[in-house]
């Protein structure tokens, strides 16, 4: 088999996706023939005519790379696969196959493979395709993506290494992810002493980077199912935090900000006005704007959406109380497109920077 870096992750949105596109680039750049692959899929997209991954879609588009999407992603779980594959009384023995000849074909014209894992080790076991199993399958050496801090990431680092040593797949170290950059240096040497003492290492430690938490109005729409009330042409607008319309007008304003969103019930029209005003002083001085999420299914005034619309302020409006949807937009995830030309070029800085990208070359070697 071609020598292959498991990319592992203690849980959904660790920033395995941020590291496997940091290697695939930092190790094309040092001139070596890298493909990448992530076995089990869930979140699914309509690609170059196969339905597969969206990180798959990601790095395809991003790398330009001559792996069939299909292999590169051979298996996905859609909503109910898991209930009917119990249901049928499956087993695994033909999506392993699967996954071993996509394997092959990604191998073909590489020197070496990125396999991106999906969550946590045992992700996967309810279809017999644990993350720790396909690890072992593909004979790949792992590497486990933690949050920030020292306690929590290798007590998360830890259960999932039992996991995946168990299953026969050798565990490498890790990458500790979003680390306040003044806690940098003091929290590697603690993770540094530890994983040394029982003969892993500490791969390296990235930064947190605020550009990464963005996200879109467009994203917030599509992950919402929201209706775009205006502002379609500025769906790309990055919001960067939130706040909840409940104050009075003039006490709000001084909340506003470039890449502000506002969640408001829809009958607030002093508030939206509020905004379209602050929208369009923004325009004036040539400043990014804002955002506003209306709740509680009530509608503006029409002479207010009409407004709305002539600026281009970005309005949606999600179903639902204001604390639901307000609970609901603050847990979403900004993940990487291939639009975000400025993340990716940041997620392929970060692992340049702070990866010890030498070392994990060396030590792939000896095993």
């Amino acid at each position: 088999m071609k020598p292959s870096i498991f990319v592992a992750g203690t849980g959904q949105h660790s920033g395995k996706t941020l590291v496997s596109l940091g290697l695939v680039a930092v190790l094309r750049e040092r001139g070596l023939a890298v493909s990448y692959m992530k076995p089990v899929g869930q979140r699914t997209v309509h690609f170059e005519g196969a339905v597969v991954d969206e990180d798959v879609a990601l790095i395809n588009q991003v790398f330009c790379s001559p792996v069939a999407p299909e292999h590169a992603n051979p298996v996905t779980i859609p909503p109910g696969y898991t209930r009917r594959f119990l249901a049928e009384g499956r087993t695994s023995d033909d999506l392993l196959t699967k996954i071993s000849a996509s394997f092959e074909a990604v191998c073909q014209d590489a020197e070496l493979v990125v396999v991106e894992g999906t969550g946590h080790a045992g992700v996967g076991a309810v279809i017999g395709l644990s993350n720790a199993r396909v690890a072992r399958l593909l004979g790949s050496a792992v590497i486990i993506v933690t949050g920030g801090g020292i306690g929590r990431p290798i007590d998360e680092f830890e259960a999932n290494r039992a996991l995946f040593e168990e299953q026969g797949a050798p565990v490498l170290g890790m990458i500790s992810n979003k680390v306040l950059a003044k806690r940098l240096e003091e929290m590697s040497q603690a993770q540094i002493a530890w994983l040394s003492r029982r003969g892993y290492q500490l791969w390296g430690a990235l930064p947190y980077e605020a550009r990464l938490t963005e996200i879109t109005v467009g994203q917030i729409a599509e992950e919402t199912g929201a209706e775009i009330i205006s502002g379609e042409e500025n769906l790309e607008r990055k919001i960067r935090d939130f706040i909840i319309g409940a104050a009075p007008c003039h006490r709000l304003l001084q909340f506003f900000a470039p890449g502000v969103m506002m969640i408001t019930p829809g009958d607030r029209d002093d508030l939206v006005l509020a905004a379209i005003s602050w929208e369009q002083a923004a325009a004036a001085d040539g400043e990014t704007g804002i955002a506003v999420c209306l709740t509680s299914e009530v509608e503006p005034d029409r002479n207010v959406r009409r407004l709305a619309r002539s600026s281009q302020m970005p309005v949606i409006a999600v179903p639902g109380g204001t604390y639901d949807v307000a609970a609901r937009l603050s847990n979403l995830v900004a993940k990487i497109t291939a639009r975000d030309t400025d993340k990716i070029s940041t997620a392929q800085r970060l692992v340049a920077s702070y990866v010890n990208v030498n070392g994990l070359l060396g030590r792939l070697q000896k095993c």
